[in-house]
C-alpha cells in the first residue's frame, strides 16, 4: 500500500468511526476524544486529518449528498421501472456496505437536529429527493405504470418506507431487508386491485 492509500485508507477509518458515533450519540453527544479512540488513533493525528469536529460533520454531509444524487443516475424505461430499479440498487448496495444504511439515519439527524449548524443543516436539506421521485410519478401515472393518486403522495409514501427499512437495517442488519419488488410495487398502477377497491 502506497501511502497516499494508507493516508486515504486512514481518513476512511475516521469517518467510519465518527458516523457510527454520530448514529450512536448525535453530534452534541459526541466527543473528539471518543471518534479517536473508536478509530484506534490519537487524538493529536485525528485533527491532522480532520482540525474540528464540525469539519468532520461537513465530510460525512458531503458523502451523504452524494448518495442522495443516486437515483438521479438511474436510466429507466418507465416510471415503474425506476423506482424498481433503484430500491434493487439501494438494496444491493446496502447489503455490501453498512455504511450506507447509517448514512440513512445520520442525515436525517442531520436535517431535523437543533444541536447541528445551521449552514450545514441547509446543506443537508438541499437535494430534494421527493421532489425528484414525484417527476418519475407524474411520468408512471403518464405511461400507466404508475397508480393514480397525488405525485408528491405517492413519492413521499416511497420514501418512507425506503427510510424506515434503511434506518431498521443499520440498527439490525441481521433483518433480512425485502425483496425490490414489493416496495416498488406500492407504486404500481394495479388495474383489479384498484378496480375491487373501488367498488368495496
Amino acid at each position: 500500500m502506497t501511502r497516499k492509500e494508507q493516508k486515504q485508507a486512514r481518513k476512511m477509518q475516521i469517518i467510519q468511526a465518527t458516523l457510527d458515533l454520530f448514529v450512536e450519540r448525535g453530534y452534541y453527544g459526541t466527543k473528539t476524544s471518543q471518534i479517536s479512540r473508536r478509530a484506534g488513533i490519537s487524538e493529536g493525528l485525528l485533527f491532522h486529518y480532520f482540525p474540528t469536529k464540525e469539519i468532520l460533520l461537513e465530510e460525512l454531509v458531503n458523502i451523504g449528498l452524494e448518495g442522495m444524487r443516486m437515483p438521479m443516475q438511474v436510466k429507466a424505461e418507465n416510471g415503474l421501472d425506476f423506482f424498481n430499479q433503484f430500491t434493487k440498487m439501494l438494496f444491493g448496495e446496502a447489503k455490501k456496505n453498512p455504511f450506507i444504511a447509517k448514512m440513512f439515519v445520520f442525515m436525517g439527524h442531520v436535517m431535523r437536529a437543533e444541536d447541528i449548524p445551521e449552514k450545514l443543516r441547509k446543506l443537508a436539506a438541499s437535494i430534494d429527493t421527493i421532489a425528484f421521485c414525484q417527476n418519475w410519478v407524474e411520468a408512471g401515472q403518464k405511461d400507466g405504470s404508475i397508480r393514480k393518486g397525488n405525485a408528491m403522495s405517492l413519492s413521499n409514501m416511497y420514501w418512507c418506507a425506503i427510510h424506515g427499512i434503511m434506518e431498521r437495517y443499520a440498527f439490525r442488519p441481521e433483518t433480512p431487508l425485502p425483496e425490490p419488488e414489493w416496495i416498488a410495487g406500492m407504486m404500481r398502477n394495479d388495474k383489479e386491485r384498484n378496480w375491487e377497491v373501488n367498488n368495496e
